[in-house]
């Protein structure tokens, strides 16, 4: 019969039997002698009895199992011998214990948390990059609604902490030997002793942190990780706008700058190209006013994504700055003078009486010219044509036809010729320019749909406007093409195409007229 003997490791009391404690003690002392002149050797032993209590408790079938020899030399076998333990940190343990490399096990890290220490627990279990774990967590909170907080805090609750040097190396995926044990340990000695060195004691004990703030830390953490994540997203989103925005100014650039340069097509019709230069210093002018700043955006971008990016250099930045200035001030001034070129308007007024018999019915219409245009309705367009003389002439359908009733039993027909320039006096000499015609035959007045004028005038909006007055006593019949030249509605749709005559200072059909003398 083995006499037993109760002994405590680590706060663990076992029963064990004498040979065993013999032998137990044995390698204790042994390992204690090998450490004799570490400083750290009070808590690699501490760690060391630690583990050996864990392995004693895993090899125990019930809880009031005595520990045997057999136990001890297990646990030898997987701690490894004293005389393998090697306090030179430059030799490497030839324990055969060395080769043994156990699964890692899964424990939430406190030494490297921020919250928890489960991202930091998951970075050794998975094999995943930590801060790459901590943006897929802060990620799938906003698209999941808060349910990965639910599952993060379960996590928190149910994964031990790795507390002990056993579980930080169990964690690691380090077999937990004595070589370990003493690396381990001696690591977090030295990291504490540099901590140490430079402490001002009497400061630190007053900035010890409480477990509120801790968690307000780890708040700050948590939100600083956000922000790193809004920011490579914003990154991300820049990145794509700014290359898109560019590689569509290189297409502009090379299209329109071809066109103009071979003069391929013509630019009159875009009010883009109206600054009044050759047109492929215009496509030069205005894609560095717009590409540099994109280009700046995209090495926003970059540098959201890549904290290391290198700099352009100060030289670049002077003279792309410079280059952008110079094309905005010019642009801006050849823009100022050509609003100042049509900053005056001017007008020529003719008045013409024309001879027709009250008994008559006036009928009124557009008069196209179809050597110019097919069209007759009211587009406001522009374009060169030639003339009878084969004169390059600007023929424009801005042309706008107003009624009013005449104080007299005259009708009259008021052209005014609005041109606009850089003076009243330059205005007027523009809009003298205007040809435009009417006439009238068998009591039909036919009023021409265009205006002819000078090429040079494209840009300067110049216009007609007719007024034709009505004598009161007159029937009139209106052709609808009228309509899209009324810039005054003074008729109604249903007007057009109709016989009208004025009663009561207004004009109407005259069967609703008839109608009411009929009542009366």
């Amino acid at each position: 019969m083995n006499k037993t003997i109760n002994i405590n490791l680590a706060g663990v009391f076992f029963h064990i039997d004498e040979d065993a404690f013999i032998k137990l003690d044995k390698y204790l002392k042994a390992i204690e002698t090998y450490l004799a002149k570490e400083e750290s050797k009070d808590e690699i032993l501490q760690d060391i009895e630690a583990r050996i209590a864990e392995l004693f408790t895993e090899s125990m079938a019930h809880k009031n199992q005595v520990v045997n020899s057999i136990q001890v030399n297990d646990m030898i076998a997987i701690m490894g011998e004293p005389e393998a333990y090697k306090i030179d940190d430059e030799e490497e343990p030839t324990s055969n214990s060395s080769k043994f490399r156990p699964s890692r096990k899964l424990y939430r890290d406190i030494d490297r948390n921020y919250i928890g220490g489960v991202s930091a627990g998951l970075n050794y279990y998975l094999g995943l990059n930590t801060f790459l774990i901590r943006l897929i967590w802060v990620a799938s909170a906003f698209f999941s609604f808060g349910a990965t907080v639910a599952i993060y805090i379960i996590l928190w609750i149910v994964i031990p902490a790795a507390n002990t040097t056993s579980q930080k190396l169990d964690m690691q995926g380090e077999p937990v030997n004595l070589t370990n044990i003493e690396k381990k340990v001696k690591e977090s000695y030295s990291k504490f002793a540099d901590k140490v060195g430079g402490i001002d004691y009497d400061k630190y004990g007053q900035q010890t942190k409480s477990g509120l703030t801790r968690f307000f830390d780890g708040l700050g953490d948590v939100l600083k990780a956000i922000g790193v994540f809004i920011s490579k997203f914003l990154g991300v989103i820049l990145l794509i706008i700014s290359s898109l925005v560019l590689v569509g100014l290189l297409i502009f650039l090379f299209s329109f700058g071809t066109i103009s340069v071979f003069e391929l097509g013509d630019f009159n019709k875009m009010e883009l190209f109206s600054l009044g230069i050759p047109y492929w210093i215009q496509v030069i002018l205005f894609f560095l006013t717009a590409a540099i700043p994109f280009f700046y955006l995209l090495i926003l971008s970059l540098k959201l994504l890549f904290s290391n990016l290198k700099s352009i250099g100060k030289i670049s930045h002077i003279t792309l700055m410079g280059i952008w200035i110079l094309c905005v001030i010019v642009i801006t001034t050849l823009g100022i003078k050509k609003q100042l070129e049509v900053s005056y308007d001017g007008e020529v007024v003719e008045v013409s009486a024309l001879n027709i018999a009250t008994t008559d019915t006036l009928r009124v219409k557009m008069n196209p010219n179809l050597m110019f245009d097919e069209n007759i309705n009211q587009r406001r367009q522009q374009k060169i044509v030639k003339d009878d003389t084969n004169s390059s002439k600007l023929y424009s359908s801005n042309v706008y036809v107003n009624f009013r009733t005449s104080n007299d039993d005259e009708l009259k027909v008021r052209v005014t010729k609005k041109g606009f320039g850089s003076s009243e006096n330059l205005a007027r000499e523009r809009a003298s320019l205007i040809e435009y015609d009417y006439k009238l035959e068998n009591s039909v007045l036919k009023l021409d749909n265009y205006f002819l004028t000078t090429p040079e005038f494209a840009k300067q909006k110049v216009k007609v406007e007719i007024t034709v007055y009505i004598p009161e006593q007159q029937i009139i019949y209106l052709d609808k093409n009228l309509m899209d030249f009324s810039r005054i509605r003074n008729f109604k749709r249903s007007d057009y195409n109709t016989y009208l005559g004025y009663e009561e200072n207004i004009w109407k059909p005259l069967d609703s007229i008839y109608k009411n003398k009929s009542i009366n």
